[in-house]
């Protein structure tokens, strides 16, 4: 028994030693993380719709799948990113940022995070699926087709559940982009 409880309490020492190591560990590097999340998003945003700045507004009753909604100012345009984590792709939820002109059309496509898999929902990384999206219109119910079209992006063949999700984000930021007129 007294064995029993020696090798116990070194295991708790072992234990709490290793946790508080973790914990400081942690602390010291969350600033860094945090900053390179911000820096990427602030690459994202300026590749979607470049702008001078972007300032985060306030939409009541926005879709759950409409995390942030951005008005661009300045730049070569004005207009809005929104910042969409779409529930339901293959992998789980697709996280991306979509540009909308004055014009309401996509001015770009920039996914964030994914678990997609790599033959087929992943090409929603690859240039013609980004190209496929500028220029649809979002003044109604966006749709996909092969080859794209006024307010039809260009799906990704073979990952209809990717497709999907993108559209159904999309169409959530078109009911948004409805209020914010």
């Amino acid at each position: 028994m007294n064995n029993s409880l020696k090798l116990g309490l070194k295991l708790f020492l072992i234990t709490s030693i290793t946790a508080f190591a973790l914990a400081l560990t942690n602390n010291a590097t969350m600033p860094l993380i945090e900053a390179k999340a911000q820096e990427k998003l602030q690459k994202s945003l300026a590749t979607v719709l470049p702008a001078d700045s972007y300032d985060e507004v306030d939409v009541a009753d926005k879709p759950q799948s409409i995390e942030k909604v951005y008005k661009a100012n300045g730049g070569k345009g004005e207009g809005y990113v929104f910042q969409i984590s779409s529930p339901g792709g293959y992998g789980g939820p697709i996280e991306f940022l979509i540009g909308v002109g004055s014009d309401h059309k996509i001015t770009g496509f920039a996914p964030l995070n994914h678990s997609e898999s790599a033959g087929f929902g992943k090409r929603m990384e690859d240039d013609f699926f980004k190209e496929g999206m500028v220029g649809v219109s979002m003044d109604g119910e966006v749709k996909a087709s092969k080859t794209g079209g006024e307010n039809e992006i260009v799906g990704i063949t073979g990952a209809t559940i990717s497709t999907g999700t993108i559209l159904r984000g999309i169409n959530d930021a078109v009911k948004v982009l409805g209020e914010l007129k």
